[in-house]
């Protein structure tokens, strides 16, 4: 039986949206799909390696055995963490950060931690500096970052002692960059109304500065500690002549700078 012209038309104007609704349902499979995180472990000069891989690139490759654990225990083990940071629907890739603890790594994920580290052979691809946990951190956390479509944090230079980061490199960058004494606050603050008219949360991620647009962000590094944090603009303030920025306490203590009160800190301008 032969189709005449309209039923060729029809016909074949079915199939091309079937074709396109096909197309479009793949496109967002794709893109709901989690990135796929491997522990690969093989042996080196009778040595064994294990690499941690999120779609087909290797993050962190450690060698050998340590006093805590050998390379396929650890590589397994920051995988099955990575799973779970993927695998979460609901979370906001611009709120994981970089932090170290002692000679360890840390991934923080709205400022808890969600992966704890030793310093691998090597990150992304570069050599790892063994004495540098920041610099492990910032380079995975900017792969975790990537991976999920989200913005890179500024790479900080191994070599400064303090692990702040590279502001000539930032400037070159042509990003705002600004350093000084940070304070912060909260108590008999909390639940007040901040100048952007938000209530004031003593135990969020937020800062006052005495120009900057709200909402803008920034990544705030305590030079001392080289502890780091994202916060969001929301209020007028410090004060205080010699002070750059005031600190909600919840951002304070990610900067491990709540008991001195006073901290020297470098800010960087993301948005």
């Amino acid at each position: 039986m032969s189709l005449n012209s309209k039923s060729k038309f029809l016909l074949l104007s079915a199939v091309a949206a079937l074709g396109i609704g096909a197309a479009n349902a793949s496109s967002c499979s794709a893109a709901e799909i989690a990135p796929e995180v491997n522990a690969n472990v093989w042996e080196e000069s009778e040595q064994e390696c294990a690499a941690v891989s999120v779609n087909g690139k290797d993050l962190l490759v450690y060698r050998g055995t340590t006093s805590r654990g050998d390379a396929s225990d650890k590589a397994e083990d920051i995988a099955d963490q990575l799973e779970k940071i993927f695998e979460n629907e609901k979370l906001d890739p611009e709120k994981i950060t970089p932090a170290k603890d002692g000679d360890y790594a840390v991934v923080k994920v709205d400022g808890s931690v969600a992966i704890r580290f030793e310093v691998p052979e090597s990150v992304h691809g570069q050599k790892a500096a063994s004495s540098n946990p920041m610099e492990a951190s910032l380079k995975l956390v900017n792969a975790i970052r990537e991976a999920m479509g989200a913005t890179q944090l500024p790479n900080g230079n191994p070599k400064v002692a303090s692990e702040q980061p590279d502001l000539s490199q930032l400037k070159a960058a042509g990003k705002a960059i600004f350093s000084g004494a940070a304070s912060w606050y909260g108590g008999r603050f909390h639940g007040r109304r901040a100048a952007d008219g938000s209530r004031f949360d003593q135990f969020g991620l937020t800062a006052a500065h005495r120009s900057l647009p709200f909402g803008t962000k920034l990544l705030v590094t305590n030079r001392r500690t080289g502890n780091s944090c994202i916060v969001q603009v929301n209020d007028r303030g410090p004060f205080v002549a010699d002070r750059v920025i005031d600190l909600s306490r919840g951002a304070a203590e990610q900067l491990n700078m709540v008991s001195s009160g006073v901290a020297m800190v470098d800010c960087v301008v993301l948005r």
